[in-house]
């Protein structure tokens, strides 16, 4: 009986080979889109799982009440002895680029973190060598991931080799750790936090005045997270200003969750964060592709109803019963499912390299190759057989015998509404897509294009070492010999990468407030060219400004009390509570700035304040003329390997290093392009499908609309208006629907397009265009036809 059911279904499927290919062809894509999306997702909420026992582990962040702002904590942490509910804590801090020695070869770790020995019992880390107990017994001891080993030592054993730093120090190689994978945290290397104590002394280890740390805590099962947040903040917020204990809140982010939320407004590479909402949106648009997918099976399966009318007639006359009816449709269905699942897989193989090129991301088809994937894509593909072909099913075997072998077939009124409304639900979707699609791209140029307040062309920055730092001044000035080299400016970091936080205590009205604070000198206002509208810039003849003097923006004169008119000349103490970049405790505003995008435009330009430190520069900025700039790049790496022959040269263009700010809208604004386009062509072949088989059964009245003298031109916007009308009802029920769903996505930034009527207006003449073009084959091709062939039965 199985077997029979099989041939039959093959020789359905064979005899109806349009019919066949558009529902296997759509189903397929619909099917290897949903796989695809899927492994995106499992990608980005699986981070972190291998970690044991995560549910009991926990970063505590320093942020303001509304969550707005995230600070990383102090060094001390906490105090485990006073709170009964953690078992440990470890403590992070977070170096980048570290320049290290082996012999004669310099190598760079990216990204490596000093933690205190508990980091073994929090964290779980594979040592291939060595043993966590002693790997971090000295403050000279390092461990290295299996590929830092590699990169530095190849083959030779990497145990207690020495590497030194650019600084001079020589640490001793006690572990080899398998590459940290799939964790929030990029690590390299780790090395002891007690080398900090040795170098600047151990006060600044138990100091809570001293930020930029990662605190993560193993509690006790069961622990009352909001009591023990409300603990923990009774018992450090007296250790802050009383200005700032009122802004401050304790918060503990559960390991899971740590991936989606970013710790800081710092930019810290070795950081990963994931986007949450963009993941849900990928989720969204995963099921709305395997329903159109499913509603053009349903649709077709439907519609060729009438063309086997007469085949479930003759079966229930020569005795056929209706339950065998049904399993006979529904394993037509199945098989066509199962094809469609061989071909999707195939797709899926095929794509996935292309997905993770377009969006940047790391899945692995290799993710599907295991028992319980198969068994979950199968069982998968086998309900969707049953779901898409149970209703067709159960349509066409209701037919009375009788009445189809006499030829009095009805339309099914029920049945062409049902196929209209799941038309209109996959154009729905489609037009949703298209008015995101149009958003997200516009917001992403708004973002590229949207004047900063200075200027970042043609400015490259390169990353200081301990050696050009020495000869700072010399290596500017051997620059600025060259014509094609305009300015020079050294600061603290680059635009886009955040800065330092401060507290300040104005004494004009007893105003406080808190301030990103740089550090540059007096050439960065004229390299970027930042407006300056009250007082003056910093001079270089006049070192008193080093330290002691404060260049201000609109927005930090606003929130200070001041105005424009006597800010310039304002003296104001500096609360202690942070070791600073500005150790003067009395500082004089000399200048104010206009306000000027620091950071991305997720956020608003917050109160900045600049002032000149040499001893904080990380960055020097270069402007460069336009012409030949491959040239001009070689000239500075030439200067540079004056003085540095032995460290790698790397520079980075700011208006690249801006744009990276905005990856994930990038990454977002390419996934809905290309998923979008996938969406509507699956949509337009399930039209295309529907459309054959109502311009055949409207044959006999285009052939009748012909005689009467009906112009090729008329019977075409006949056929086609009935689909402009489904595709109207589609538009009408999609824009509020993404309407309400983008302006959800845009509060996420603090400057932003407008949802303005062009969007819409697009979106609807996109889908109408697509719908006429898709259905105009087949209409054009009946209206073309003999009026006679069609009418010669008649």
């Amino acid at each position: 009986m199985i077997r029979n059911y099989f041939i039959t279904a093959l020789r359905n499927i064979k005899r109806s080979t349009i019919h066949s290919l558009i529902n296997i062809i759509g189903l397929a894509i619909g099917v290897a889109l949903f796989i695809i999306i899927a492994l995106y997702v499992k990608h980005e909420l699986s981070f972190d799982n291998f970690q044991k026992d995560k549910e009991q582990i926990y970063r505590l962040e320093l942020g303001n009440a509304d969550n707005s702002s995230l600070f990383l904590t102090s060094a001390m942490g906490i105090d485990v002895g006073q709170f009964a509910e953690v078992e440990k804590m470890v403590r992070l801090k977070y170096l980048d680029n570290v320049l290290i020695s082996n012999n004669e070869n310099t190598f760079k770790i990216p990204n490596l973190y000093l933690a205190d020995s508990s980091v073994w019992d929090i964290f779980t880390f594979n040592f291939i060598l060595g043993t966590p107990e002693t790997a971090l017994d000295d403050p000279f001891k390092i461990v290295l991931t299996e590929s830092t080993a590699k990169q530095i030592f190849g083959n030779e054993s990497p145990i207690n080799q020495i590497i030194k730093s650019n600084t001079g120090l020589e640490f001793k190689v006690s572990g080899i750790i398998k590459d940290v994978e799939h964790s929030h945290l990029t690590i390299d290397a780790i090395g002891s936090l007690n080398l900090l104590g040795v170098l600047y002394g151990k006060e600044r280890l138990n100091n809570h005045n001293t930020t930029q740390y990662f605190t993560y805590l193993r509690l006790v099962p069961g622990s009352n997270i909001k009591e023990l947040e409300a603990k923990i903040s009774d018992f450090y917020i007296k250790m802050f200003p009383e200005w700032l204990a009122d802004e401050i809140v304790f918060t503990l982010r559960n390991l899971s969750d740590a991936y989606f939320y970013k710790t800081t407004r710092l930019t810290i590479s070795g950081i990963k964060s994931g986007n949450q909402k963009a993941v849900k949106i990928f989720i969204a648009i995963g099921i709305f592709i395997i329903f159109i997918a499913c509603i053009n099976f349903i649709n077709l399966t439907t519609a060729r109803a009438a063309s086997r009318a007469k085949e479930v007639g003759l079966r229930k006359v020569v005795g056929g019963m209706k339950r065998n009816l049904v399993i006979q449709f529904l394993s037509e269905s199945m098989l066509i499912s199962l094809i469609a699942f061989v071909l999707a897989i195939t797709l899926v193989q095929l794509c996935i390299p292309i997905f993770n090129n377009l969006i940047l991301t790391n899945i692995s088809f290799s993710t599907l190759l295991n028992f319980k994937a198969l068994l979950i894509m199968v069982s998968g593909m086998l309900a969707i057989g049953i779901i898409s072909g149970i209703y067709p099913a159960f349509y066409l075997t209701a037919f009375n015998p009788v009445h189809v072998l006499k030829g009095e077939i009805t339309k099914g009124k029920k049945a062409a509404l049902f196929r209209k409304i799941l038309i209109v639900v996959q154009f729905t979707i489609s037009v949703a897509l298209i008015i995101c699609t149009i958003t997200v791209n516009k917001q992403l140029n708004f973002l590229k294009n949207k004047d900063l307040g200075f200027n970042q062309d043609l400015v490259v920055a390169l990353e200081l070492n301990t050696t050009l730092r020495n000869t700072k001044e010399a290596f500017k000035e051997n620059l600025l010999k060259y014509p094609t080299i305009k300015k020079a400016s050294y600061s603290m970091t680059i635009p886009g990468q955040g800065s330092n936080f401060e507290g300040f205590d104005f004494n004009s009205d007893g105003n406080s407030t808190t301030i990103q604070v740089h550090t540059i000198d007096p050439d960065y206002l004229n390299l970027f060219e930042i407006e300056l509208i009250s007082g003056r810039n910093f001079d270089w003849d006049k070192q008193g400004d080093k330290k002691q003097k404060i260049i201000l923006n609109e927005r930090a004169v606003k929130e200070a009390g001041l105005t424009l008119e006597i800010a310039a000349g304002t003296i104001f103490h500096r609360d202690s509570w942070y070791i600073s970049a500005l150790p003067s405790k009395e500082c004089e505003i000399i200048g104010i700035v206009k306000d000027f995008h620091f950071t991305s435009l997720h956020a608003e330009i917050g109160p900045l304040g600049m002032t000149w430190n040499d001893d904080w520069f990380g960055y020097i900025n270069i402007k460069i003329s336009p012409e030949d700039i491959p040239s001009t790049l070689k000239i500075i790496q030439k200067e540079w390997e004056k003085i540095c022959p032995s460290i790698p040269f790397e520079y980075t263009f700011i208006d690249q290093a801006f744009d990276k700010m905005y990856k994930s809208e990038e990454r977002l604004a390419k996934f809905f392009k290309y998923f979008s386009i996938l969406a509507i062509f699956i949509a337009a072949l399930g039209l295309f499908g529907m459309s054959a088989f109502i311009a055949e059964s409207r044959t006999k009245e285009i052939g009748i609309r012909k005689v009467l003298g009906s112009s090729v031109n008329k019977i075409l916007i006949h056929l086609s208006s009935e689909f402009a009308i489904w595709v109207f009802i589609a538009n009408l029920i999609a824009i509020p629907i993404a309407y309400y769903g983008m302006n959800k996505w845009l509060q996420g930034f603090a400057y932003k397009i407008h949802l303005t009527i062009d969007i819409f207006i697009l979106s609807a003449i996109f889908s109408f265009l697509i719908a006429i073009i898709t259905v105009s084959f087949h209409s054009l091709k009946v209206a073309n036809k003999n009026p006679v062939s069609s009418l010669r039965y008649e």
